[in-house]
């Protein structure tokens, strides 16, 4: 009887131990800082580093693969790029930043920037700024629903994913035009949208994270100017997103951050 009341005791502590350990790690993650993805410093698959318009770019790919101190197989296959592409890129292209391309840009005054947040909390897919307005919120609008909150921005203008999640649609969608759809199995089964895109930079079973950049704002689909159009969806019912977001009008307070920190 000593005997297992005694082994019953190691057990409650041991569980006690885990989950003390678990919560301890949650509110260490619950308190960690955002990332936002900026013109110098961008994410894809978990690295750092650039999306390079190549519609644009004079130099070659293998030209800015050495720039940044990349590896050219591994840009690649990171990319997708086909044998006829390689020829002639006509696309946005993800290129990762070697170490010290990173601490070159840091010593530029270039850094990553961030703001504080709750790992159960949206942020703006948009940051508030002088060029940036609401130009149409959840409600009827021309006798129908418009299911969501319309962000005047000018084209081509960074949009982040709202938080982490699994992108399931990413592409052409009827009247959102080009648009990311992402699922938040962390956030209550949320769904969020971005829609208008004129450029789509992840694609479906991607996992993005909080701040991520996942598209260039645009006016594709049925829209009368370059917007970005988010919703928040449960099962499919539309959610007004102000009631998970602070203000759009208060901004949004963001620190440098370099990776020594």
């Amino acid at each position: 009887m000593k005997r297992k009341r005694y082994l019953f005791t190691i057990l409650a502590a041991m569980v006690f131990v885990v989950t003390f350990s678990a919560f301890a790690s949650y509110q260490k993650r619950k308190n960690e800082p955002a990332f936002l993805d900026n013109h110098d410093f961008q994410r894809y698959q978990e690295r750092w580093g650039l999306w390079v318009d190549f519609r644009a770019e004079k130099k070659s790919l293998l030209e800015k693969t050495v720039e940044f101190g990349a590896d050219y197989d591994d840009v690649i296959s990171l990319n997708a790029i086909t044998e006829k592409e390689k020829k002639k890129l006509n696309r946005l292209v993800f290129i990762p930043y070697s170490r010290e391309y990173s601490n070159s840009l840091q010593e530029a005054g270039s850094y990553r920037e961030a703001i504080d947040t709750q790992i159960d909390q949206f942020i703006w897919p948009v940051l508030p700024n002088s060029k940036t307005r609401i130009s149409s919120r959840i409600g009827r609008r021309w006798n129908t629903l418009h299911t969501g909150v319309d962000i005047a921005i000018p084209k081509n203008s960074i949009v982040l994913a709202a938080a982490d999640g699994l992108v399931e649609v990413s592409g052409r969608s009827g009247d959102y035009g080009n648009a990311v759809k992402i699922y938040h199995n962390d956030l209550n089964h949320f769904h969020t949208v971005y829609g208008h895109n004129n450029v789509v930079l992840v694609k479906s079973g991607d996992f993005v994270k909080k701040g991520q950049i996942i598209a260039l704002s645009g006016n594709t689909g049925k829209s009368t100017g370059p917007h970005v159009h988010f919703e928040v969806r449960y099962h499919n019912v539309y959610l007004n997103p102000e009631n998970f977001l602070t203000p759009f009008e208060e901004g949004v307070a963001t620190s440098m951050v370099s990776f020594a920190n």
